[in-house]
């Protein structure tokens, strides 16, 4: 399979592609892989229909694009390991579920100090008549939008991110937090983007509490627009890949007491995000 044949059909004005005519049961080209990753820088997620692949070929995949990244929740999380392969999370939600993971705007484990790069997760069970779809958000494009006036205010500006809030919420003892500035540059494409996400940010650092969450209500606000969002229809084997450093996404729990069960991977981080 060489790059020619694959397609790849944009999603949105502002975010995700779906990308055709490739195998990911088999090991990829450097043609293949220079061009999955191009796809996943260009537009945020990307995404694969009718890939029945193991956890081998998943952990293969990410293995093409930097290393594979160990969860950073424990016991309070709402996804757990898969059986012999600890990097690998089961996200299985049914009847018994109390919480799902990810039914917040967020960006995957930015609480850490290098949150990780990306994630890969396949769905293997889905509801009989639809739901359980996964919102998916430009922060480019949402930066892009504020005010020259907005962006100048934010621009020095710091969050505290705390893996309490979502995972545990509230078991602050447990899990890390870092500081990261509120806007931050793709450290691969350039382009500035709004790094505050209602999952894991408490508070801007250099405000008081009531400017800190007057500030963030608005920016949460903002972020949660249609108009740099699209929406995933999930199919039994589709993949949604995404560029953890410029989206956030939110797992749609409409479903309960059906079945959603499929497995994701995440490579490691690379650098802090910075300005």
């Amino acid at each position: 399979m060489n790059m020619s044949q694959i397609t790849i059909t944009p999603c949105s004005p502002h975010v995700g592609a779906e990308i055709g005519n490739i195998d990911l049961t088999k090991p990829l080209s450097d043609e293949l892989r220079r061009a999955v990753y191009d796809a996943f820088l260009k537009y945020g997620v990307i995404f694969f229909r009718d890939q029945d692949i193991s956890f081998e070929d998943q952990m293969r995949l990410a293995g093409y694009f930097g290393h594979v990244h160990i969860h950073l929740g424990g016991a309070g999380t709402a996804s757990k390991p898969a059986e012999g392969f600890p990097a690998i999370r089961k996200q299985h939600f049914d009847e018994n579920s109390k919480r799902i993971s990810g039914e917040v705007w967020h960006s995957d484990q930015s609480c850490a100090e290098i949150p990780p790069d990306g994630s890969i997760l396949i769905q293997k069970i889905l509801p009989p008549n639809g739901g359980g779809d996964t919102l998916f958000m430009s922060a480019y494009a949402a930066y892009d939008a504020l005010s020259q006036p907005m962006k100048d205010f934010l621009e020095n500006l710091t969050a505290e991110h705390d893996g309490a809030k979502l995972f545990d919420k509230g078991k602050v003892d447990e899990y890390p937090r870092a500081i990261h500035p509120v806007i931050t540059r793709h450290p691969e494409t350039g382009r500035k983007l709004l790094f505050v996400n209602p999952g894991f940010t408490t508070r801007i650092c250099e405000l008081s509490k009531e400017e800190s969450n007057a500030v963030l209500e608005m920016l949460y606000d903002h972020i949660a627009k249609p108009h740099w969002q699209m929406r995933f229809r999930w199919l039994k084997n589709s993949i949604a890949f995404w560029d953890n450093r410029c989206t956030q996404h939110f797992a749609i729990w409409d479903y309960w007491p059906n079945v959603r069960s499929g497995y994701r991977v995440q490579f490691e981080g690379t650098v802090r995000p910075s300005r």
